[in-house]
């Protein structure tokens, strides 16, 4: 399965990526992670990097960042447990520049796999809540005033 979501948020794109592209900086800009660090030896940027987020429902999520890029602002982690029935979990995070002003466009996809009496409520987890909310969230974030 694959869901994507997509947002415009009126800060320059540098300034987007350099909050999203840290792995454990969720707490600051998601309403639904309440914790989150790096539970291997790995700087939070570092290709391998693992983390534990833990979600307002006290479940957690363990992570593994799989590629960030600088140049081409974006990050890509995958899933290896949660509290959600899928497999095979690759999300990517990605910012673009707006060239018509100082605004970004941020996307977030995902690509999973999961039992077919749950693909209808996965879906909506994933792609409205995880991805649409993050960037929702991300954006209420940005955007709010100094």
């Amino acid at each position: 399965m694959k869901v994507f979501a997509s947002i415009v948020i009126n800060k320059p794109a540098q300034t987007v990526w350099t909050v999203l592209r840290d792995f454990v900086g969720l707490t600051a800009w998601s309403n639904a992670v309440t914790a989150a660090h790096i539970s291997n030896a790995k700087a939070s940027d570092q290709i391998g990097a693992i983390r534990q987020l833990e979600i307002v429902d006290g479940s957690v999520f363990t992570e593994t960042l799989l590629a960030l890029s600088d140049t081409q602002m974006y990050l890509k982690y995958d899933i290896v447990d949660g509290p959600i029935p899928v497999e095979h979990y690759i999300a990517t995070m990605q910012v673009h520049p707006v060239t018509a002003g100082d605004a970004s466009y941020v996307t977030w996809s995902a690509e999973f796999s999961t039992p077919d009496d749950q693909a209808a409520a996965m879906r909506e987890v994933v792609a409205d809540q995880i991805c649409a909310g993050g960037l929702l969230a991300l954006k209420s974030y940005m955007e709010r005033p100094d």
